[in-house]
């Protein structure tokens, strides 16, 4: 016997067609969701957390449509100290391509209105005269208070000084 060895033959391979050459179009990413989520504080330890989410075609687009909603829930449950401040401005605001018109009104911004309140509340609520010092204190280093406030407390101070030294 004789041992041939088997030779393989190739086999016939087809000819590559020419693949055209798809153009590559970048697509911008789409927008699958946007949202917002803020924290509202309603009484202490009692926060609520709204958070809205929208599919948009842009991102100017779904933060015009989020920002009224977000903004009438800031106003419908913002509370300090379980009441409601005489000043809520919302936190979001619209974005605006024109510039702001000055207006002679100026509003108290929403940490000014917080500060007062709570000044006012801590005046009211002092029982001694040491707790007022450093209530007065407290109230002259503050950075929160616009000097409107801080004029507008200086009455409850001298208010308040005067009943505590009458129940000496």
């Amino acid at each position: 016997m004789t041992n041939k060895k088997n030779v393989s033959k190739k086999k016939p391979v087809a000819k590559k067609k020419p693949v055209a050459k798809k153009k590559v179009v970048k697509k911008l990413p789409k927008i699958i969701s946007y949202g917002i989520k803020m924290v509202i504080p309603t009484v202490a330890y009692g926060n609520i957390q709204p958070e809205v989410i929208v599919k948009a075609n842009s991102l100017e687009e779904a933060h015009d449509f989020i920002v009224p909603h977000m903004n009438k829930l800031w106003k419908e449950y913002y509370l300090v100290d379980g009441k409601r401040p005489e000043v809520s401005a919302p936190i979001i605001t619209k974005k605006e391509e024109t510039p702001p018109v000055q207006s002679e009104v100026e509003t108290q911004s929403p940490v000014s209105s917080v500060a007062l309140v709570k000044a006012t509340k801590a005046i009211e609520s002092c029982m001694g005269l040491e707790a007022l010092d450093i209530i007065v204190q407290r109230v002259n280093d503050s950075t929160k208070l616009t000097p409107e406030d801080k004029e507008t407390l200086q009455p409850l101070l001298t208010k308040r000084n005067e009943e505590l030294n009458e129940k000496k």
